[in-house]
């Protein structure tokens, strides 16, 4: 998002990425989505693992969650609730298919995060006065 905000000369919303498990192992993970958005020119040179924590809600109006074990986690542990994805984009309560880095398609299935997430954006964007 911070790739087309930059593209588009947006500097009315400040975004940020942060993790419920941003201190974790990621060795069983790959770097893949980073090379597919490098091969699609989307900049991710400033890109930091941050952890998800109380100042996240100072610091933003809104927060989105990819997935049900997110929207979970933050109601567990602040006992706030927060929007998924999908549900901001398109009024549905589903979460984004993150992929298994087990499975024999893998890198199929990051290619398709990648270009949903990056399709989505100017239409989450569109739709984020609507959760505000």
């Amino acid at each position: 998002m911070k790739d087309y905000l930059k593209r588009t000369n947006n500097n009315s919303v400040n975004v940020a990425s942060s993790g419920i498990r941003a201190n974790s192992d990621i060795s069983k993970y790959s770097n893949v989505h980073f090379k597919i958005m490098d091969e699609m020119g989307i900049d991710t040179s400033d890109f930091d693992r941050t952890q998800f924590d109380e100042t996240c809600f100072k610091k933003f109006d809104v927060v989105i969650g990819m997935s049900e074990l997110n929207k979970d986690y933050i109601k567990q542990q602040y006992n706030r609730d927060i929007c998924l994805f999908n549900e901001v984009l398109n009024g549905q309560q589903t979460p984004v298919n993150i992929g298994s880095p087990d499975s024999v398609d893998f890198l199929e299935q990051m290619n398709q995060l990648v270009m949903y997430v990056n399709n989505a954006v100017p239409y989450l964007l569109r739709n984020l006065e609507k959760v505000k």
